[in-house]
This record gives C-alpha cells, sequence and structure tokens, in this order.
C-alpha cells in the first residue's frame, strides 16, 4: 500500500472516531455493529426467505444498473478486487495484495491463487482485465475511472496492471464498489454493454445463481467449492463462509405484507420496512427490528439535460418552495430514523462536510416564486416518476408537489414499479423530476451521479475539475478542502435538492444467526438456528 493512502486512511480514522464519538453520544448504531444472533454457532444448511421491495432491475448485474436492491444481491455472487471493511476502507479481496506508486499513477494488483468461478473455471487476470473493461465502457463509476487511465493489462495470469494519465489515489474505493464485478472474460465481453443473461450470471462469491422466476423470486444457492479469504471477517471484507443451503429474495411490494410475513415465518428477513412499522415488530418475541446507520440520504433530481430544469433558477425556486426536514419526516416518518443534514457524506465519515449548511433547510416562498418569473415559467406540467415499492419514494414526492403547486406550478406524478422507474429515468424526454437515495458512507467522487450520463444528467465544468481533484488527491487536508468546494457546488448549481439522511428499518427472525448490521446486506457467514 502506498505510503499516501496510508496517510489518507490514518486521518479517515481520527475524524471517523470523533463522528462516531457523537453519534454514539446520541444512540446511533454504526456499521459491523451486530444483532445478538451474530454470537450464536451457527448451524449449517437452511433455506433463507428474504423479503424485498419488488423485482431487481437486471436481475444482479450490477455492473448494468446502479439499484441498490440489484447491487445487493449481486455481491452475494460476485466478487471484486477490494471490498469494504465496517469503517468504509477498502481492503484486499480477490487480490493478495497490490502496489502503488507515491504520485498514484500506476497500480500492480496481484490475484489470489486458488480462486474459481461457479462454473468451475479458475479466475486469471485475464478475467480481470475483460471485466473491469466492461465496468470501463458502461457504468458511471467505470467511465470516471477509465477516462483518466492509459492502458490496463494482464501482465502474466495472476497480476494486473492498470497506469494513469492523471493521479487516482482512491481507485481501491472505485474498485471495492459491488459493480466492479469479476466475471468470467467470456461472460464480460459477451455481454458487452448489454445485460448479462441470467444463465451468464457467473461470479467467483459464496452463493452462485440457481432460478429466476419474474415477480416470483430469485434463488442462490450454496457455491461448495468457494475460496475464502483467511482474516477474520470486518465488514464486507475479511472471511466469508456459505453456510444457507440457499436464499430466494421474493419480491413483495407492499411493505405492510413483507412484514407480516416476518411475524408469521413466511420469510426470514424483509428489507426497507415503514419506521411506523418499528413498534410492532418490536412487541413480536420472534422477530429483531434493525436500524441501520449510516444508510442513505435523498433527493430529488431535476432532469437537466431537456426541459423545465435546464435551467438553474428554476431548479432553485423548487428548492426554496419546500422544507426540506419536512420532507424528510413526510416520507419517513419517526424522527429517529431520520437526520437532517446538507452534507452529502454521513457525518460517520472522513468525508463530512458542513458547506451549504445555510442553504439547507431555509424555505422562502417569495423567493421562489420570483425564481419562477425570472426562470420564464409559464404553468408547463412538471412529470414527477415516483412509485410506491418504496413508500418514501411516493410520500416525499407526494409532499413536495403539494409546495410546489403552492407557488403556482403544475406537478403529475407518474408512478409505476421501481424498475419500471430505473428504465423511465435513464430518457431525458419521460420526466421532470426523480427522487432516490445515495449512500452516506461513500467517497464523494464515487457517487453515481458525477457521471454525465446518469439519469438527471449533471453537466457541469466546475464538478468534473472537483471530482478529478477529488480522485487525484492524496493530502487528507487537501481532500476535505475539495469535498467542502464539491459540496458548496451542489448547492450553487442544484442538479438535486438534498432533504436529510434516512436510517433504514429492516427485520429479520431471530432464528437467523452471523446477521451483520450493514448497510449493504451480506448473507455469507449468516445461518439458520433452531
Amino acid at each position: 500500500m502506498s505510503s499516501y493512502l496510508e496517510r489518507a486512511l490514518s486521518s479517515k480514522a481520527d475524524r471517523r472516531q470523533f463522528a462516531l464519538g457523537a453519534a454514539g453520544a446520541a444512540g446511533a448504531l454504526t456499521l459491523g455493529a451486530s444483532n445478538a444472533g451474530a454470537q450464536d454457532e451457527i448451524s449449517e444448511g437452511g433455506e433463507l426467505q428474504i423479503a424485498i421491495i419488488g423485482e431487481p432491475p437486471a436481475v444482479a448485474d450490477a455492473v448494468f444498473t446502479t439499484a441498490t436492491i440489484t447491487n445487493n444481491i449481486a455481491q452475494q455472487m460476485f466478487e471484486g478486487l477490494f471490498a469494504y471493511d465496517e469503517s468504509f476502507n477498502p481492503q484486499p479481496m480477490l487480490i493478495e495484495d497490490y502496489d502503488s506508486s507515491d504520485d498514484g499513477l500506476e497500480f500492480s494488483f496481484r490475484l489470489r491463487s486458488g480462486v474459481t468461478f461457479h462454473n468451475g473455471d479458475p479466475m486469471t487476470s485475464a478475467d480481470v482485465v475483460a471485466s473491469l473493461n466492461r465496468w470501463g465502457e458502461i457504468n458511471g463509476r467505470g467511465r470516471l475511472i477509465y477516462d483518466r487511465m492509459n492502458s490496463i493489462e494482464a501482465t502474466d495470469e495472476t497480476t494486473v496492471r492498470m497506469v494513469f494519465d492523471q493521479p487516482s489515489g482512491v481507485l481501491p474505493s472505485f474498485l471495492a464498489r459491488s459493480e466492479a464485478m469479476i466475471t468470467p472474460a467470456s461472460v464480460a465481453e459477451a455481454a458487452g454493454a448489454e445485460q448479462i443473461p441470467t444463465d451468464q450470471l457467473i461470479g467467483t462469491g459464496p452463493f452462485r445463481f440457481e432460478e429466476h422466476a419474474i415477480d416470483q423470486y430469485l434463488r442462490l444457492v450454496r457455491f461448495d467449492d468457494y475460496v475464502s479469504r483467511d482474516e477474520e471477517p470486518n465488514g464486507l471484507a475479511g472471511r466469508r463462509t456459505p453456510y444457507l443451503d440457499s436464499i430466494d429474495f421474493v419480491p413483495v411490494p407492499d411493505e405492510s405484507v413483507r412484514a407480516n410475513g416476518l411475524i408469521t415465518g413466511e420469510y426470514h428477513f424483509a428489507d426497507v420496512l415503514s419506521a411506523d412499522l418499528a413498534e410492532m415488530l418490536e412487541l413480536d418475541p420472534g422477530v429483531e427490528s434493525i436500524n441501520v446507520q449510516p444508510y442513505y440520504w435523498y433527493s430529488p433530481h431535476f432532469n437537466k439535460a431537456a426541459g423545465l430544469f435546464t435551467n438553474q433558477a428554476l431548479r432553485h425556486a423548487v428548492q426554496l418552495c419546500f422544507s426540506q426536514s419536512e420532507s424528510m419526516l413526510a416520507g419517513f416518518g419517526r424522527e429517529e430514523f431520520v437526520r437532517f443534514d446538507a452534507s452529502i457524506c454521513g457525518e460517520e465519515t472522513a468525508w463530512y462536510s458542513t458547506a451549504g449548511s445555510d442553504a439547507y433547510d431555509n424555505p422562502d416562498l417569495d423567493q421562489a416564486r420570483a425564481l419562477l418569473e425570472e426562470g420564464g415559467y409559464d404553468g408547463e406540467t412538471v412529470r414527477w416518476i415516483a412509485t410506491r415499492e418504496y413508500p418514501y419514494n411516493f410520500l416525499m414526492a407526494d409532499y413536495t408537489r403539494q409546495q410546489m403547486e403552492a407557488i403556482g406550478m403544475n406537478v403529475e406524478l407518474v408512478v409505476s414499479d421501481w424498475a419500471t422507474l430505473v428504465q423511465n429515468r435513464a430518457d431525458p424526454d419521460a420526466y421532470e423530476i426523480f427522487l432516490t437515495g445515495h449512500s452516506q458512507y461513500s467517497h464523494p467522487a464515487t457517487q453515481p451521479f458525477n457521471d454525465p450520463t446518469w439519469p438527471g444528467f449533471w453537466e457541469s465544468e466546475a464538478k468534473t475539475d472537483l471530482v478529478n481533484a477529488m480522485i487525484a488527491e492524496t493530502d487528507p487536508d487537501a481532500l476535505t478542502t475539495i469535498i467542502d468546494d464539491y459540496t458548496t457546488l451542489v448547492w450553487e448549481e442544484m442538479p438535486f435538492v438534498k432533504c436529510g439522511d434516512n436510517f433504514v428499518l429492516r427485520g429479520r427472525r431471530t432464528e437467523v444467526a452471523g446477521y451483520v448490521n450493514v448497510p449493504d446486506f451480506f448473507f455469507w457467514n449468516v445461518g439458520l438456528n433452531g
């Protein structure tokens, strides 16, 4: 590991320790906090039933979509060169070790020996190069890295070398993302810019693809020949043991049905539940409610490629017409599940910034109306695409719609399932606004909206310069200044409106042993007892 990365991680640890102290005083849970089941002896076998919010877009191809549910499912099957530990630092996963130059221009990765794919083929450097080439071609974060890359090559069967034209010190943070997943070269090359077919969902992870019945279930089974790392489990890093025989991800769009199924035992685990259901879960001795902190922050994203919101004044008018904190309460209900904050990184991280705080949550209806007039708004319909599969998505949209109509805007909520919304938001002719969440715990350079082709289409020379500076910077103090400038730019250009942070509610049955409370769920090192 290069000296500059060691310095960055050291600074990050100091800053994060301070933030976690404040969070602990408030009773917050942190990444890596495990429930009581994690201390139990874990039995082998069993079929885990997981209720998810709906049919996962692109099934399990995390390169093809940034949808959270798809990425979370994918990481049960696929692995990358790195994985995040409980402090959000990238740790080796498919590599034995690596070297990087002090200037951040060259990286050499040595792969672990003995790792095989689900089809029995050994993983080689050729597979890594082909997989990352696909990632660099079609994935927004991949393109950010490949745009600054000079070359990538397999120097022998177990070594990959990457050379950059610009310093790229935070490369491991990008390679720890679930979409930087390694598949056989034949799979990556055949899929190209298209979605990987289900019969080609072949990775190196502890579970392998078995069967997919649309809107019914996605079944994974244990990969008996899985080769794990030896280190102690640490967040998503370290040892991975597949105790379960199989995992069924079951689309259940109605959150009350997900919760009731958890209570009756139909499901062992339920993802994304309304905070209003917490008390009901807590009354059942067979169920444990899980408050995930940190998790995501939420924002309406403006379509900046076409239509009304190419006009910055109109974007500011929307931000000024509603209370960001009240929109969070409308979406999530209980204050213990939200945090009112302007930063695009959680206070638990080294990247937290107070820039933009003055603009946050200060509605001014008169100024909003004046900006509508300045921007030439003339009663056009604002199409806001929304979904009820994530209840907050519709509730926040509906609250904000009312505030927008109060200043004279016409708003139409176009409601669909999540998979359809994800498809439509990629079409700049299909909408004016959509709302989604982004991880509080990610390095700001890795956020998907930095890619100008990602829905919302944020084209900005100033943004590009600051993202490049974040990727290149080796000094932690200088990085802090860049992140402050970047956060200030977000509030000035208003590509989206940061509304606040959410700590998501999940639930598990008590027979689920070994589950660790992390933002991006995983089910290795997990079993069914009793």
